[in-house]
């Protein structure tokens, strides 16, 4: 075995976490992990931080595995602990007046007498026997003052189920111990050169973040940078560490165990049918004879047993079975491997078990199986064991570049250079295989297209391509299940950032079986903001209230964006302002690492509206516009957020700009609405109605996308063509629209849509409709009384009335006896004045004041 004392050390490590869990653990705590995994260390680190309580430390060897020498040193640290309980006892035990058998009941009773809590430290606890691991356990289970923490590089009799069950007994095993990312760049800093993240990432894959795997690899990468100057290759480490990592190789009792081991390391673990297929049916026996001899462990996870070689052995032994085993060999084993493992072991793992077996037309599909655990936690994992495949590999799979630019998209919404290389390598290949492949091939290609399309930021695209692919059916056996329910949600999500909002609740229905807790967390805050956006406050309530908010970390995870803006569009419906805007400062910091940032500032500019605050709202959307200009954002939000400015406008009163800023070319339900709102405050009912039409023909056009209004748009749109009919004098149709809106309004539970209507024309309205009917909006961001606009002069005031009363300029200057060219100055001044661009809009804003 390599000399850890030879390994150089660096950066030392302070292991937070882990001396979190030891302050919180239970009276029994057991470190179970090979050599170097940094068992001690870490309980030196938490003996100099522990609070104040007597503190027995034993080390134990080869020497400890007799009853008289185990109890010896456990009395002598116990006596020198708490010396006035123990102190006696040790001394008469040392000096033969106390048998070795008398030992257990004499503690335990001294333990229980002393109300004081001592912790036992026992560092190798491999080294006892059972049977003196089990005096140890009834110890512990009558000395209700004595904590134990101990280390051991094989399974202890605390981990038996009933032991572990009645004592709670708290087990960190070699996964718990790995270095962190934030770990391994801490003991990097004494390097040369400053570690990449992505380099970190490859050493803490290679390495599994074994501590003295880490520091053996820093090590060699000081050794061969000369003192900075020279980086050395990802290709020169790799080579280091396995001269080193030779060392660690164990002497085998025999050529079987030797060429058994040597299978076991090209695989990531090995359960007891697997064992069988690579050995006979004696193999298990083999690997639990391994487990004792400590070359790896043998554990049980989700009801499952199976073998894993300790990391550094597995590294020393990988490039031996790669130079010695045959060829097919090494490929018949690994191809074993994954369909014996694919569904069990970690994703990872497995993933890097096709790479290394060339299996590349599984590796997409594995990704798929697996998306929702990689992409949330363990992207930086998948971009470390894939950094290594060959451009020709990826050019001729095309899955593979894209499933990389998915994992390096999750931390960035602006697509890198890098993506796009990928992406620029992936889509071609995509759309060459696309041809020749049917069935779930063809349907796994159509997903890799999605998939690529959506990282490049092309949302309408995608979601088109999404559809498809779900149009298509269910891939295969019920492994694909948690995959499918995880590309659906993907497309939802991809629907609403589309801006197709009613696409995105239809799909929601195939999920319903879905059981996986973080999706549906998800879903329920996408499903509540697209209820909220479509104006279904209740069926919005019920979406919000799926989800347990109070769940850690859920209110700042990027899950929850959609959960916090329909909380604030229900508080704007119930007039609760301060509540609104409190629930969209949780979000506004996420406006520059979410793609979901335009419903962001949409629901912001909603609020500013609905508290009255437009002049402050048309502010913060230019400025947030033009902050994110680089930011990606679909044809759809684009034009909700140029309409939301002409609502701005419109609400400060200045028709002539607010004209201008509805001039763009969208033609969605948003902008036909307030198109027609501003052709009511010009008091041109005729135009407002022109509007409205185009809402119903695109309503019954049935290869429109996302068809028709919202629901909250509908009831705009009938209050809206109440209002024009009623100022065309036709009461009785404006009653009847008005009636059905309200009705639906209490359907909604939803009260904002009477803010996007003119106060003048809620006026009408209110006094066609019975009064149980009637309902009061929460706001009037429409109310003419809040425009500001400079006071007439009287000569300005006098050319008003006579504008008002029809005649042309040249009579209105003959009657004024002044020139025409005085008449045309006057009536520009009144149109600035008015914040207008012509006679039929001056003439309204004038009614609105009450001037004419």
């Amino acid at each position: 075995m390599a000399d850890e004392s030879a390994i150089a050390m660096h950066g030392h490590v302070q292991r937070v976490p882990l001396l979190q869990r030891l302050s919180h653990a239970g009276r029994v705590v057991i470190i179970t992990a090979e050599h170097g995994a940094g068992k001690t260390e870490l309980l030196s680190q938490w003996s100099s931080q522990r609070q104040p309580t007597a503190l027995a430390w034993v080390a134990l060897d080869a020497g400890a595995n007799d009853l008289r020498s185990f109890w010896l040193r456990i009395m002598q640290a116990f006596g020198a602990a708490r010396p006035e309980t123990f102190g006696p006892l040790a001394r008469d035990f040392l000096e033969g007046r106390i048998s070795p058998e008398e030992a257990l009941p004499l503690v335990t009773s001294a333990s229980m007498r002393d109300p004081h809590p001592v912790t036992l430290v026992l560092d190798d606890l491999h080294f006892a026997a059972n049977e003196l691991q089990d005096q140890l356990v009834s110890l512990l289970h009558r000395a209700p003052h004595v904590r134990l923490l101990a280390t051991s590089r094989s399974t202890t009799r605390f981990e038996m189920p009933l032991t572990a069950a009645g004592l709670a007994v708290t087990i960190l095993s070699t996964a718990d111990l790995a270095f962190t990312a934030s770990e391994i760049a801490t003991a990097a800093s004494a390097l040369p050169y400053r570690l990449s993240e992505s380099e970190i990432a490859t050493l803490r894959r290679s390495t599994r973040g074994h501590p003295l795997a880490v520091r053996l690899a820093l090590s060699v990468m000081s050794g061969l940078s000369r003192g900075g100057a020279h980086r050395p290759t990802p290709d020169e480490v790799v080579g280091g560490i396995e001269t080193l990592l030779a060392g660690f190789a164990p002497d085998f009792a025999s050529r079987a165990d030797r060429e058994l081991a040597l299978l076991a390391s090209l695989v990531p673990e090995i359960d007891e049918a697997f064992a069988a297929q690579l050995g006979g049916p004696s193999a298990w026996a083999d690997f639990e004879r391994f487990d004792a001899l400590g070359y790896g462990r043998v554990s049980a996870q989700h009801g499952r047993t199976r073998f894993r070689l300790h990391t550094l052995i597995a590294g020393a032994l990988r490039p031996s079975a790669v130079g010695e085993l045959p060829a097919t060999r090494i490929a018949e084993v690994r191809q074993l491997a994954f369909e014996h493992l694919y569904e069990q072991a970690d994703p990872i793992d497995v993933l890097e078990l096709l790479i290394e077996g060339n299996m590349d037309r599984a590796i997409f599909p594995h990704f798929v199986r697996n998306y929702s655990e990689i992409s949330l936690r363990r992207s930086g994992e998948l971009l470390a064991v894939t950094d290594g495949i060959s451009a020709e590999r990826l050019a001729r799979e095309g899955t593979i570049p894209i499933m990389m630019a998915v994992a390096l998209s999750e931390d960035s919404i602006v697509p890198t250079p890098r993506m796009r290389q990928l992406l620029d390598i992936g889509m071609p290949t995509l759309e060459n295989r696309a041809t020749e492949a049917r069935g779930a091939a063809g349907r796994l290609l159509l997903l890799a297209r999605f998939a690529g399309l959506r990282v490049s930021r092309a949302y309408e695209a995608a979601a088109d391509v999404g559809e498809q692919f779900l149009q298509q059916g269910a891939l295969g056996s019920q492994s694909w299940r948690s995959g499918m329910h995880a590309a659906r949600l993907q497309v939802i999500v991809t629907e609403l950032l589309a801006a197709r909002v009613a696409r995105a609740l239809a799909l929601s229905e195939g999920l319903a079986d879905d059981t996986h807790p973080g999706r549906q967390a998800h879903l329920h805050s996408v499903l509540a903001f697209a209820h909220a956006r479509m104006g279904d406050l209740r069926s919005a309530k019920r979406e919000l209230s799926a989800v347990d908010a109070s769940r850690a970390g859920w209110q700042e995870s990027a899950h929850s964006i959609g959960w916090h803006l329909a909380t604030a569009l229900r508080a704007l419906s119930l007039g609760q302002h301060d509540d609104a805007f409190e629930a969209l400062r949780a979000v506004s910091a996420r406006m520059d690492d979410s793609e979901l940032w335009p419903t962001i500032v949409w629901t912001r500019g909603i609020a500013r509206l609905v508290a009255s605050q437009a002049a402050l709202g048309y502010q913060e959307l230019d400025a947030a516009l033009a902050e994110r200009r680089h930011l990606p954002i679909s044809a759809g939000w684009t034009e909700e957020l140029q309409t939301l400015r002409g609502e701005f406008l419109l609400a400060t009163g200045d028709l002539v700009s607010a004209r201008a800023a509805l001039t763009h070319v969208g033609n969605g339900t948003s902008s036909q609405l307030a198109r027609a709102r501003l052709a009511i405050l010009a008091s041109q009912p005729i135009e407002a109605l022109a509007h409205l039409d185009v809402i119903d023909r695109e309503t019954h056009d049935p290869g429109a996308l996302d068809p028709g209004a919202f629901p909250a748009q509908q009831v705009q749109q009938q209050l809206l063509r109440a209002a024009a009919n009623a100022r065309q004098g036709n009461a009785r149709c404006a009653t009847s629209l008005a009636t059905q809106a309200f009705l639906a309004l209490d359907r909604l539970d939803n009260r904002l849509p009477l803010l996007w209507i003119p106060a003048g024309e809620l006026a009408i309205i209110r006094s066609l409709v019975p009064p149980d009917v009637w309902r009061m909006p929460p706001g009037s961001p429409f109310a003419s009384d809040e425009v500001v606009l400079e006071e007439l002069s009287k000569r300005e005031a006098l050319v008003l009335i006579e504008l008002a009363r029809g005649g042309s300029i040249d009579e209105i200057a003959g009657d004024l006896h002044v020139s025409s060219n005085t008449i045309k100055t006057q009536t520009r001044s009144i149109y600035k004045k008015l914040k207008v661009s012509s006679r039929t809009e001056a003439l309204a804003r004038a009614r609105q004041m009450g001037l004419v």
